[in-house]
């Protein structure tokens, strides 16, 4: 089976690479050439276009940073519909607005061609490790057949239902994700600015009702200050603001996702962008004059 991979970035390239690794034979498409090549050293080859990918696969993933991004490989010139031939399968990686899933999906299925919609969750660290967590959406006799290709590139693989479903649960999820650190984050500051050890306040938090995953992420960039992206504020921002999309369309009120994408707005305007997704705390501590480090 020959598999397609347009966009081997910081998420895409992980996860191809362990398809590779997994001796799947895989084409890739890049507009960074350093990127492809740490793919190709591992035995890829290489395409010109997304058409020329779509021409030559099976299954073509992809793994861009949004939706219109998305939409353009997907349905523009020289994109990945042009090349789609009967019995190609197109799987989204993407974090994607659950309505441009459907639409794309209903695009491709005019040509006969079925489509996933398959965000990851779990970062760099998770698609390097093979990790991920893969949430997806579609017809279940797809998922069934691209379930080799998901158990190499994550640990846990969910069917969530039909198209969309997958970006729905990932936008849940990421914004669930995005305001436990913002309330860890003001926690930890309380307590510092109260007088207590960073480092035990945070051993208490992560063993009694307070923990979240947010603990693993003060942990390993706020208290040594390094906010090298790992998955940047900007891509955070982006995802939110999904998620609120997707709440004006359901007339959900989602009253703390309001509040923080403002709170990502101030830290994108001051620069922080595209600094990992926990540079908001960066916010606080500039706000109080005191940094939280252990």
């Amino acid at each position: 089976m020959k598999l397609g991979f347009i966009g081997v970035g910081n998420m895409g390239g992980p996860m191809c690479r362990n398809l590779i690794k997994k001796d799947f034979q895989v084409a890739v498409y890049d507009l960074n050439p350093e990127a492809v090549a740490r793919c190709t050293k591992l035995g890829a080859t290489t395409a010109k276009s997304a058409q020329e990918i779509a021409a030559q696969s099976d299954v073509v993933f992809t793994s861009l940073p949004g939706p219109a991004e998305i939409e353009a490989v997907a349905l523009g010139k020289g994109g990945i519909l042009e090349g789609a031939h009967p019995g190609m399968v197109y799987v989204d990686l993407s974090t994607d607005s659950p309505s441009l899933a459907r639409r794309l999906a209903a695009e491709f299925d005019k040509r006969g061609i079925p489509m996933l919609d398959a965000p990851v969750s779990g970062g760099v660290t998770g698609a390097e490790a093979g990790t991920v967590s893969v949430i997806v959406g579609g017809p279940k006799e797809v998922y069934d057949q691209v379930m080799p290709m998901f158990q190499a590139i994550g640990k846990n693989v969910y069917h969530m239902g039909d198209h969309g479903a997958g970006c729905i649960a990932k936008l849940v999820n990421n914004m669930l994700s995005f305001i436990n650190f913002s309330a860890l984050s003001e926690g930890m500051m309380l307590g510092v600015k109260a007088g207590v050890d960073p480092k035990k306040l945070l051993d208490v938090i992560s063993t009694s009702s307070g923990n979240s995953n947010a603990v693993t992420k003060i942990s390993r960039k706020v208290f040594t200050g390094n906010y090298k992206a790992e998955f940047a504020l900007d891509l955070a921002h982006k995802d939110l603001r999904l998620a609120l999309q997707l709440g004006d369309e359901q007339g959900v009120p989602l009253m703390f996702g309001g509040l923080l994408v403002n709170l990502m707005r101030n830290a994108r305007a001051k620069g922080f962008g595209t600094l990992d997704s926990s540079a908001m705390m960066r916010l606080l501590e500039e706000a109080m004059q005191t940094q939280i480090r252990a």
